[in-house]
This record gives C-alpha cells, structure tokens and sequence, in this order.
C-alpha cells in the first residue's frame, strides 16, 4: 500500500509540472483566465483519475489515492470552474470503477470541496506562506474525512496499526507540500516575466516618448509663434480659425509634455509637504472639472500626514487619476471621493474612490502600459504619467474595481516624521 503511494505521488507531480511548463511557455495563458481554469481543472482531473488508476485500481476510498491533493490545488489556484472540472473527473472516472461506495465518496469529496469553496474569493491575495498553510489545513481535513467516509463503508479492514495512517497522512502531506511549491514556484515565475515584459514596454515608450516630444517641440513652437503674429491683424471668420488653431496647438503642446514627463519626469523642488497643503491647492484645479462632469467631490485628510515630494508633481499625478474617477463617473451623476490616512507607521495612503462603470481584471492589467484607455479619446499619457511620478517619490499605486460598481485607487507615499 505504502509503495503504492509512492508511486501515485508522481501520479500527481506529473500533471503539476506539466501544467508549470504550459503557464510559462505560453503567456497568452493569463491567471484567473476561463481558459486557465479549464486547464488547471483538466490536468488535475487527469491527476486524480492516474491516482484512482494506477499503479493499480483503488480497493477503498482510504489508502489508494491521493485524490484530495489535486481537489484543493485545482480549486484554491483554479478557481470554482477549476474545482467543477476535476469534481466532475472524479465522479466519472469513480463510477465506472468496480467498488463499492459511490455515493458516501461523492459526498465525501463534496464536502472538502465545499470547504475549500470557501477560502477561493481571497486566497490569491494571501502571502505565499498563508497560502501554503491553508492547503496543508485542508489537506489534513480531507484526510480526516476519508477515514470517516471509510469506517462508514466498511473499508478500514487493510488498517491494522495507527503507525499506517501516520505514513499515509505523511506521505499526503509531503505530497502537499511538493504540489504547493511547484504552484507558488509557477506563479512568481510567471509574474517575473509580466514585470519584465511590462518594464520593457515601458523602457520602449520612455525612449520613443522623449524622442518624439523633442523632435516635434521645436517645429511647434516656431508654428504658434507665427500663427499668434497672424492673430493680430485677422479679423472675422479667419481670426476664429485662428484661435482654434492655437487651441489645438496648446492641446498638442500639452501631449508633448506629457510625453517628456513619462520619459524623464523633471522635479524641480523635493520638499517635506503636508497632503493637506496639497489637497487645498489640487482642489483650485480638479473642482471646475467636478462641476463639468456633474460629479459630487468629496476630499478630506488626517492631520499632520508629511510626505517628501515635488509638490506640483504630485498634484499632477494626482489629478491625472482624479481625471480618469470623473469620465468614469459622469455618466451615473456620482460621487466622487479623495481621503488621505496613515496607512501603518511608514505609509501615507492617499485614497481615490468613484461609483462609476468600474473596470474588467483585464483592463486593470493593462493600466499604466503604454498608450492604453479606457476611455475612447483618451491617450492613457496621464495614467503613465502619474504611475511614474509616484514612483519617482518612492510610492506605488494600486487600483481594485468591479464592472459596474466602481474603482478604488490606492496611492501609497513613504510618510515623513515631522515635529
């Protein structure tokens, strides 16, 4: 029995590594995608229909499989589609083996599949060292519940000592803890390579974005400068073409800078500036914009938040996302909120919620790379912009949105003690 074990722990690894080698071959496979739950499922599904099979056919629902490991794996990292698809591997390839006990091993895996149910919402957002813990839990608890499924059919007769069910349980744990490793190990490697093709796109855009904005600048400034002189002498229909001609060149010009910023954002002045100090001045420029796109603005801030930074920078920064929480509102009349709070003891957050149309996983992927929007006349310059002077100063941004419900945006600036 033991060696058999032995041998069912390959059974399982197998479909894991295979699984690792078509994640990281093939990028197009995205995590919490339909189709990497229908794969995720699908191998697992095969991992427990070998551990059922060979090296020989199960004889109980005890100590022939390790169909437990693939359950939990192919639901915490699968998603419910994931669990749903290796269930349903289970039950086919349990019916049409010769043993009786069906229905007690059905309901047996449902209810550690229903267990597990119930840490898949947030289990991807746990620490590495969370998750392996989790997976070991419930793996001990399925374990449990076999033996009982066992004694209820009557197939405990091949356990004659405790010492055998410590090997099982030994054998089920080790076997856990290969399988956990080897999806953490996929999940950072895949990640690694989404932030180097990211840094990549970006490194391309800044070189192009400063290339082009340069080159463009000069000609530019030479065309306004003659269409202002023309200005003074037209008159009529010619001096309305005119000044919306400069309008355009001015809306030009400001693409420009944005370009030049992305690529080299210029800091004139780091000083220690309160964010209350900041949201006084902000609100001189992002309030009109309120009142244009028929949004409520609510700001306020915690006393005493010091944070070392360009101040005009990161007002910049920051209306350029405040901006993006309008266009999304106008359409619902919403409310659009800006709270400043003490994160913990060395982080300042700087949150920016709206009730808008919210955003897909894959769009909030794509937020920040080059030139893309949600918006249909948007350039995506000002997000870029934003996520590079915030990380100029140190800080990072983190959005969470849901399709219909609205966005939340987390600004996170290293906090200055100050007495």
């Amino acid at each position: 029995m033991i060696k058999d074990l032995l041998l069912d722990i390959l059974d399982i690894l197998f479909p894991i590594l295979l699984y690792q080698y078509i994640v990281l071959t093939k990028p197009i496979l995205k995590r919490r995608s339909p189709t990497h739950q229908v794969v995720l499922g699908l191998l697992c599904g095969v991992a427990i229909i070998l551990s059922m099979l060979l090296p020989s056919t199960i004889t109980n629902d005890f100590n022939g499989d390790l169909r437990n490991i693939p359950f939990i794996i192919s639901l915490l990292y699968g998603g419910f589609m994931g669990g749903a698809i290796s269930l349903a591997c289970f039950s086919l390839c349990r019916l049409f083996i010769h043993v009786d006990g069906f229905v007690v091993a059905f309901i047996s895996a449902w209810i550690v599949m229903s267990l597990t149910s119930f840490f898949v919402p947030r289990f991807m957002k746990r620490t590495p060292r969370n998750r392996f813990f989790v997976v070991n839990c419930l793996l001990l608890f399925g374990f449990a519940v076999s033996i009982c499924s066992s004694f209820l059919q009557n197939q405990t007769y091949d356990i004659v000592e405790m010492s055998v069910i410590l090997q099982i349980a030994l054998l089920q744990l080790v076997t856990m803890c290969m399988s956990s490793f080897l999806m953490e190990v996929t999940i950072k490697t895949n990640t690694m390579q989404e932030q180097i093709l990211h840094s990549e796109k970006l490194s391309i855009a800044g070189h192009l974005a400063s290339s082009v904005a340069h080159e463009l600048r000069s000609p530019l400034t030479v065309i306004k400068g003659f269409i202002q002189l023309s200005l003074k002498n037209a008159e009529g229909r010619t001096k309305d073409y005119l000044e919306a001609t400069i309008a355009e060149m001015n809306r030009a010009e400001y693409i420009i800078n944005d370009f030049l910023n992305y690529a080299k954002p210029q800091l004139e002045k780091i000083e220690i500036v309160s964010v209350a100090d900041v949201f006084s001045q902000m609100m001189d420029m992002i309030d009109p914009l309120s009142q244009i796109h028929n949004v409520q603005l609510e700001i306020s801030s915690e006393d005493h938040l010091w944070v070392r930074v360009d101040k005009l920078k990161l007002i910049q920064a920051l209306t350029n996302i405040v901006k993006n929480s309008f266009e999304a509102s106008k359409s619902q009349q919403g409310v659009v909120s800006i709270h400043a709070y003490r994160a913990d003891p060395s982080d300042v957050c700087i949150k920016i919620c709206d009730r808008g149309c919210g955003m897909t996983d894959d769009e909030l992927n794509k937020l920040g790379t080059p030139f893309y929007s949600t918006q249909n006349n948007g350039t995506g310059l000002g997000l870029m912009v934003a996520f590079k002077i915030i990380k100029v100063f140190g800080g990072t941004i983190k959005y969470s949105s849901e399709k219909g419900k609205g966005t939340e945006v987390c600004v996170l600036l290293p906090m200055i003690a100050k007495d």
